[in-house]
């Protein structure tokens, strides 16, 4: 008898393995599995909905699964424990699966990928899920709801109060049924990107608050199979890192330098701004990632970036542009708890011991860049996290020592009108920064901040 497998699950399981055992990331791991031609549009979003899901409820689902096993998770066959995660996230979390469906496809699946031992188990397992007197969360553990590690939830706690820090973890779990993208307005206008995408049965809507954002309904299709990405008319950006150009406010014939620029999104943003008038030369210390700015910088059809490999904290390739920068952006590497909605595996791998190796390389860079900057000239710093010590006492520390050159700029007639109905982005965008929070401003989590060097 030939077992027939559900292909959108059994794709699910084998990019989940991928995050879970070997630490790809999502997003990534997803493009080549999920442009299976052997799955239709509906497979695609029920495969990312299995994915995505899984991994913000993991913790939760851990939790759950170990009220039922007498074995650790830790002791089974990677195939096997990702299979029991993706079944538990179907019984406890996907209510339009009958749980009888999320039980036998999880055992077929075992039988393909693990053996007949490991079926009964993980048969056995799932049906105690779904039985009446199932396990539940208990109530004095508040991250589990949320989907969050005890130590990322203390740390939101410590930040913002556990009201907010629920908030954000509720957020997070979300649905995201859009992807936002950026028009390229060397190529296009939004209004005729937006016609053109309505004309082919894609939905869109404006961006929330970027003129040249559009937020598309792709209900399973790749973004890789429209036509206004093949021409290079979109790209995909959030609106929070769209922001970073419009503070950043270009202008044709500057000399830019992005110092962590891969994979490219905020360099070519910056281009377009100019018109591709500027002189934009975009960095990466990462020689596999600068590839992916001249794919983008190609399919865009940008002429003014040049691209190179190199550390923003080295500076064997620095000593020429010393004070002779118009405008520099310094993206640093940071802790990325402001994407959590958008990569759930931030969650499990972000930890205490990691955002503390941060701190020193972020000032490093900010130190580093700011001698880049020519007198009258512009920095930017930015980070995609929520976390404070990253981003306003980054800051405030920077212009303590270099307070007698450096100078925060407002923001508020930069950012466009709709983002200054917040207060809080009123008050502090007078002062020369911003943060974004997901719950709040239904953007990724970021802090954007503008600095002018003074004139001697």
């Amino acid at each position: 008898m030939t077992v027939v497998i559900d292909e959108a699950r059994k794709v699910a399981v084998l990019v989940l393995q991928d995050v879970l055992e070997s630490g790809a990331y999502a997003n990534l791991s997803s493009i080549t599995l999920l442009e299976n031609k052997q799955l239709t549009a509906r497979d695609r979003a029920f495969a990312s909905a299995l994915i995505y899901g899984t991994i913000s409820y993991l913790p939760a689902i851990d939790y759950l699964l170990s009220q039922v096993l007498d074995k650790s998770l830790d002791r089974m066959q990677p195939a096997v424990r990702t299979i029991l995660r993706l079944g538990a996230w179907q019984l406890y979390y996907a209510h339009a699966i009958p749980p009888s469906a999320a039980v036998d496809e999880s055992v077929k699946l075992t039988h393909l990928l693990a053996n007949q031992g490991a079926s009964t188990l993980v048969n056995a397992c799932l049906r105690r899920l779904a039985a009446a007197d199932r396990p539940i969360l208990p109530a004095n553990k508040p991250h589990l709801a949320v989907g969050l590690p005890p130590e990322l939830f203390g740390y939101f706690k410590k930040w913002y109060g556990v009201q907010i820090a629920t908030e954000i973890g509720r957020h997070a779990l979300e649905s995201r049924n859009t992807v936002t993208v950026r028009v390229n307005r060397l190529r296009s206008s939004v209004e005729a990107v937006a016609h053109d995408l309505e004309e082919s049965g894609i939905k869109c809507q404006p961006g929330l608050y970027c003129p040249d954002a559009l937020r598309l309904h792709l209900q399973g299709q790749s973004i890789r199979s429209l036509d206004a990405w093949q021409q290079g008319l979109i790209t995909v950006q959030d609106e929070a890192a769209m922001l970073v150009g419009y503070c950043a406010a270009p202008e044709p014939g500057q000399q830019i330098l992005d110092l962590c620029a891969a994979p490219g999104g905020k360099s070519t943003h910056l281009a377009e701004i100019t018109q591709d008038q500027s002189r934009i030369i975009a960095l990466d210390v990462s020689a596999s990632r600068v590839p992916l700015i001249d794919d983008l910088v190609h399919r865009l059809g940008i002429q003014s970036i040049r691209t190179a490999v190199a550390d923003a904290l080295s500076d064997d390739w620095s000593a020429d542009l010393l004070g002779q920068v118009d405008l520099v952006l310094a993206d640093v590497p940071c802790s990325g708890l402001g994407l959590l909605g958008r990569k759930p595996e931030i969650r499990l791998n972000m930890t205490h011991e990691k955002m503390q190796g941060l701190y020193p390389i972020q000032s490093q860079i900010l130190e580093h860049a700011a001698q880049l900057v020519k007198p009258g000239g512009h920095l930017i710093y930015s980070t995609c996290t929520i976390n404070p010590v990253e981003n306003q006492e980054q800051i405030i520390a920077f212009l303590a020592q270099a307070g007698a050159d450096f100078m925060l700029e407002s923001l508020t007639d930069l950012i466009p009108a709709p983002l200054l109905q917040f207060a809080d982005i009123q008050e502090t965008a007078k002062l020369g920064f911003i943060q974004l929070l997901p719950h709040l401003h239904h953007t990724d989590g970021f802090f954007i901040a503008r600095l002018r060097r003074k004139n001697k």
